[in-house]
């Protein structure tokens, strides 16, 4: 039965014993371990601005469908709306593309790995994506009559 025991990090046998999961000495496989699930709970929170990110991109291209098919459709056409609309969409993507370059990051992801996506160099990636940092709009609980103090 000890035999059919092994490391849940580096898969090796373990001796019989207490219930260990992970190899005794060194223990690497238990701090490898540990790191991988930090860099899931760290990568948790950008991967659901990605999420929201998106949807709200959807939305907007939506919207922008509407608006083209309007312009394409109406006898006095508004200058200046179709653009509007196409600037909307852009700065959408572009926070899009900030929120994954984000998850990547705290999923452990290199500059490199990241880079080749977009057809550049790691440190090319650093310098352009390095500042940003995602963070939560403060929201104020309710008071004891349920309205906001």
């Amino acid at each position: 039965m000890g035999d059919s025991r092994r490391c849940q990090w580096c898969r090796a046998p373990l001796a019989s014993g207490r219930g260990r999961r992970y190899c005794p000495r060194p223990r690497t496989c238990r701090q490898s371990a540990y790191r991988a699930r930090q860099r899931a709970a760290r990568a948790a929170e950008p991967y659901a601005a990605t999420a929201q990110f998106g949807g709200e991109l959807q939305l907007r291209v939506e919207a922008m469908r509407e608006v083209l098919l309007q312009v394409t459709l109406a006898e006095g056409r508004a200058p200046g709306l179709l653009a509007t609309a196409a600037a909307d969409v852009e700065r959408h993507v572009r926070d899009l593309v900030v929120a994954a370059v984000l998850a990547e990051r705290a999923a452990g992801a290199s500059w490199a790995r990241i880079g080749e996506a977009f057809d550049l160099s790691a440190d090319a990636a650093r310098h352009r994506w390095r500042w940003y940092e995602i963070r939560r709009s403060p929201v104020d609980p309710p008071d004891a009559e349920g309205g906001p103090r």
